[in-house]
């Protein structure tokens, strides 16, 4: 079963492929990545979500890589909260 990460303080030049070679570099490979877009400037708002292949490889994934930097910002990672409108 897969599972969804939250990255959060993203910088607003962050794109989905920064954040895919994160992972990469620590040797996970992601199955979807998405930095949610501002619509009227075109830059990140600074947070996106990750999907892995299953939760223990998001916990891996949450350990490894919390507080690591992207530019000058320590991101903050955790398992992301279902989405009660069922939207994604």
């Amino acid at each position: 079963m897969s599972a969804r990460l939250y990255v959060g303080n993203l910088p607003y030049s962050c794109s989905d492929d920064d954040v895919r070679e994160l992972f990469e570099s620590v040797g996970i490979e992601p199955t979807s990545v998405r930095v949610i877009m501002d619509r009227g400037t075109g830059l990140s708002k600074g947070f996106g979500f990750v999907e892995l292949e299953s939760h223990e490889l998001a916990v891996r994934s949450r350990n490894e890589l919390s507080g690591a930097s992207i530019g000058d910002r320590n991101l903050v990672i955790d398992l992301a909260k279902p989405n009660p409108t069922g939207r994604r």
